[in-house]
């Protein structure tokens, strides 16, 4: 790495998007935890909002993680009465989860509170230029999960 890596005006594009990330991660893991949420926590709400009720091998896909990953944030999730757990009808070997009316309410407070406290921190953004920087994200994003082996989702949102 040489000097130009610390000027945040000339260091590469690709570690300005590493720090960009993490300041950005760690703001939204204080603002989830305000709300008893992880990211993977909040992964498996979004996850599980739009479809049917999924095994955590089929939900740990969705959101890029190892089934092992997410034990712990499903039976927090479970505790907290937001998920539940049930038998697969036609295989009773399988247990599958599904967001409970409780979790989809929970889920639509964090996203409007996202929209009132984290939103508007984007606010220098021009409009004109929010087409180029969803573009530019959203290949980022594309690119980076096509070099991973099972071309898994980010937190549980598919693109």
């Amino acid at each position: 790495m040489g000097d130009s890596d610390a000027d945040p005006e000339t260091m590469p594009l690709s570690r300005l998007l590493a720090v960009a990330g993490h300041v950005v991660a760690i703001r939204w893991q204080r603002f989830m935890g305000g709300y008893g949420l992880t990211p993977h926590g909040l992964a498996v709400l979004a996850s599980l909002e739009h479809g049917s009720a999924l095994t955590q091998r089929e939900l740990a896909r969705r959101c890029g993680v190892a089934p092992s990953t997410l034990n712990h944030t499903v039976d927090h999730l479970t505790r907290s009465g937001w998920v539940e757990r049930g038998r697969d009808a036609a295989d009773r070997r399988l247990v599958r989860l599904a967001l409970t009316e409780t979790g989809r309410r929970h889920l639509r407070q964090v996203q409007e509170a996202a929209d009132r406290q984290i939103e508007p921190m984007l606010d220098h953004l021009a409009p004109s230029d929010e087409p180029a920087v969803r573009r530019f994200l959203l290949e980022t994003v594309t690119r980076f999960q096509e070099m991973d082996e099972d071309h898994s989702t980010v937190l549980g949102y598919p693109l």
